[in-house]
């Protein structure tokens, strides 16, 4: 989470979204900056606007430019699985590594903060702060230089704590794509319908989204 009274600007970190590859980007334009998990990396805007309620002091809400990324779906949960593959988590409860897939959505996913649905991340339940603009992750290298441009800052993104690709799309089954399809229909219309403020969102010719 990234906050800037200055350059006025807050952006909501999502998991699995390239939120630390922006965050080393921007950290240097943001007066308050927690990129630890166990600090506030991950709040949600409904957080963030109870937490930090004080900055209407020094700049009104409205005058905020509030951006996060969203990720599909069905990517999000298999970059969470590919994530728990990962040495860090052995004999970590929320470790993926030898498990299946399915253990891993019907137990991990069904109980832990970290896989609820994202479009709860980005609503302000105490009606202080709104999102301006959503990134859609597939459009993020092509969006990110407009969102710098829209703050006043120069800075580009670099590769920051990537899943491996231990599991992939083709590796999952009809059923298991329809059952995160289900759970996550809230992210869908999200995507479907998100607050942008960059004009013309998709990636223009020639840009090629990639992964952080």
């Amino acid at each position: 989470m990234l906050l800037s009274l200055s350059r006025r600007f807050i952006f909501v970190a999502n998991l699995k979204s390239a939120s630390s590859a922006i965050e080393i980007a921007l950290s240097e334009y943001a007066e308050i900056r927690l990129t630890q998990t166990h600090f506030g990396k991950h709040d949600t805007l409904s957080a963030i606007s109870r937490k930090f309620h004080w900055t209407k002091k020094h700049v009104p809400p409205e005058q905020f430019f509030i951006f996060g990324v969203l990720r599909q779906p069905v990517d999000f949960v298999l970059s969470l699985y590919n994530s728990h593959t990962l040495e860090a988590f052995n004999n970590q409860a929320q470790s993926s590594r030898g498990i299946s897939f399915d253990d891993f959505w019907n137990g991990w996913c069904s109980t832990s903060w970290q896989a609820a649905p994202q479009c709860a991340r980005f609503k302000d339940e105490h009606g202080h702060l709104r999102m301006t603009h959503l990134v859609d992750y597939d459009h993020l290298e092509a969006e990110f230089p407009r969102i710098c441009r829209r703050i006043g800052v120069e800075a580009t993104l670099s590769r920051a704590n990537a899943s491996p690709k231990m599991l992939r799309r083709r590796d999952l089954s009809p059923e298991q794509i329809a059952a995160i399809m289900e759970r996550y229909s809230g992210d869908y219309e999200l995507l479907k319908n998100r607050p942008h403020a960059l004009g013309n969102a998709a990636p223009e010719i020639g840009e090629v989204p990639r992964a952080y």
